[in-house]
């Protein structure tokens, strides 16, 4: 006699803040989560979110980390071509693979970076309403899994265009926000049930992207609860805008029935990789920095190719058009072209860079343009520890104007493994939230800068959570605190438990 289906349940809730969670779970709040945590375990999960978060994915779903994975940005560096190039996860294998090729039927719901392998007895589905979007458009498998998707649910609410939020004070658009992502959550919740009722998985992991998407808009409206203000922000009152807990609220009630639907026979596994803190916006001040300490140097006008002069205009024009026209351009741009722009070439004379930072959603990011992997390098291999370390060396002393300290912490990727990353910044720049002042003044050099992404207040935050309820009369022990690159284990020996 076979065994009951599903045996596994995974639910990701994409940046979901650990201590937020908690909280909300502790005033009756979060019910299903509560439930989960009385009848089972909670513990932290580490992912490699001090890279970034875009690390934390590939990290999860191939057990690796990434300097062996090398995935850090949807926008990563290509030493070839010496610009920035659009991110491709193909090269990927996720552990689901294992599990597919061992007879298990496995299917997997929008989990973020995740390649279509196309998996033998199974069924997935990629970029449905995805928060970071690689490809730009969804991706099924088999082929019949995308009219089974549109007679079952249809679109998902953010998988077209997405609201432009100017700030804090744009309620308009913050309510619109809300309300699409409440309804993506209950559409997704929706998908998974049927999904376990008429595939019938062994194993089903289902991500719920919508959380990261809302935090960034609207942790204003929940900050105060778990952290504390870095300042008070224009309009970012809560008011009447629903505020992210009815996101929360939501994706709660969805796993309260996906819990059901699974029954005391299967695993249950609640996680998130990474969480949320406030923020005032991403420092800026990296580029004038290397260029005012002779580490760097702006390519001239005369000497760019025609697409780098049209990039570097266009680069103006957004830092000094005013913001109603730049959300005009914004929209009209989307309804032009399915994917943004594959990459915006970094204007420097390499010649005569040393070190260039690379953009960024959140960490500072440098590279050395280090001979034998930078195609147009300038410093030799030998050179490589005594830059770095003089680099470190003045980060770590920068200090604003009224004397506060920029930088928290700096970590040096290639110091454990012994020998620089092939794909990975080089160093990477852990912000005080002095670093967020607008403008940002250093005292020396004295150099200038503006954050840029001001229109959020939710940034992501390094530690995840679990939470495991094993099958009923099935035993699986935990750690208070596990990897996120062992995270896949748990749903591993829940299928040979």
């Amino acid at each position: 006699m076979s065994l009951p289906r599903p045996r596994v349940l995974a639910i990701g809730i994409d940046a979901a803040e650990p201590a937020l969670v908690k909280k909300l779970m502790d005033q009756g709040e979060l019910p299903s989560l509560k439930a989960l945590r009385d009848h089972g375990c909670w513990g932290e999960v580490r992912s490699p979110a001090a890279i970034g978060s875009g690390a934390v994915w590939p990290t999860f779903m191939t057990g690796e980390g990434p300097a062996v994975h090398g995935v850090y940005s949807v926008l990563p560096w290509d030493p070839r071509t010496m610009n920035l190039v659009r991110l491709t996860t193909d090269h990927l294998t996720p552990f689901w693979r294992g599990l597919s090729d061992a007879g298990y039927a496995v299917g997997v719901l929008d989990v973020p970076f995740a390649p279509v392998i196309g998996l033998a007895g199974g069924a997935e589905i990629s970029e449905w309403g995805a928060h970071d979007r690689v490809r730009g458009r969804m991706l099924v498998s088999p082929p019949g899994v995308g009219e089974w998707l549109a007679r079952t649910v249809g679109d998902h609410p953010l998988g077209g265009s997405r609201v432009e939020v100017s700030g804090p004070g744009d309620r308009r658009a913050l309510q619109r926000l809300a309300a699409m992502c409440r309804s993506g959550v209950r559409l997704r919740g929706s998908l998974a049930t049927r999904f376990l009722r008429e595939w019938r998985p062994d194993v089903l992991i289902v991500v719920f992207p919508e959380v990261h998407h809302a935090s960034h808009y609207l942790w204003h409206t929940v900050h105060s609860m778990v952290d504390s203000p870095l300042a008070s922000q224009e309009g970012a009152s809560a008011g009447s805008i629903p505020g992210l807990i009815d996101v929360y609220r939501e994706v709660d009630r969805q796993i309260g029935d996906l819990t059901r639907a699974v029954g005391e026979d299967a695993t249950v596994l609640v996680f998130s990789l990474h969480g949320m803190r406030a923020t005032r916006g991403i420092p800026t001040v990296l580029d004038p920095l290397v260029r005012s300490l002779g580490m760097a140097a702006r390519r001239s006008w005369r000497s760019g190719s025609w697409s780098a002069r049209r990039e570097e205009a266009r680069s103006l024009a957004r830092r000094i058009v005013p913001p109603p026209l730049r959300r005009l351009y914004r929209r009209a741009s989307r309804s032009l072209f399915r994917l943004p722009q594959p990459y915006v070439p970094l204007a420097f004379d390499w010649s005569r860079t040393i070190a260039f930072p690379i953009p960024t959603d959140q960490h500072g990011w440098l590279r050395l343009n280090l001979r034998g992997r930078e195609v147009e390098g300038a410093v030799d291999a030998a050179r490589y520890d005594e830059v770095c370390t003089q680099l470190e060396q003045v980060l770590r002393g920068l200090r604003t104007i009224r004397g506060d300290r920029v930088v928290a912490d700096v970590l040096r990727v290639g110091r454990e493994a012994g020998h620089p990353p092939e794909h990975l910044p080089d160093l990477i720049v852990h912000w005080d939230d002095h670093a967020l002042a607008n403008p940002l003044r250093l005292a020396s050099p004295r150099v200038a800068a503006r954050p840029q992404g001001t229109r959020f207040t939710g940034q992501h935050a390094p530690a995840g959570f679990f939470l495991l309820r094993p099958a009923t009369g099935r035993t699986l022990s935990l750690g208070a605190v596990v990897a996120a690159d062992e995270l896949h284990r748990v749903v591993q020996a829940g299928m040979r438990a």
